[in-house]
């Protein structure tokens, strides 16, 4: 009985450690944009910013799929959604 509890644990343990870089790529920081970098967007799928109660510059960070159809991501500066609407 104790041998197959620590076959389970022990494939469990292998199975979150392979999973992880996964995540890991997931989490990193995309990269920022420069004036001038070429981007191959061939359609947005979203923008994320942080909420801001004042007009202010803020980093944003849009995925996006490019002409090969691979996802990508690449931060920004823009002006907060609050700039709008003052």
């Amino acid at each position: 009985m104790n041998i197959q509890n620590l076959s389970i644990a022990s494939l469990l343990a292998i199975i979150a450690l392979s999973g992880s870089p996964l995540f890991a790529k997931e989490q990193a920081d995309p990269p920022d944009y420069e004036y001038g970098m070429p981007l191959d967007v061939a359609q947005v799928v979203r923008i994320d910013e942080p909420r801001s109660q004042v007009c202010e510059v803020v980093r944003a960070k849009m995925t996006y799929v490019n002409t090969h159809g691979a996802t990508q991501h690449i931060s920004f500066l823009k002006l907060a959604e609050a700039c709008v609407l003052q």
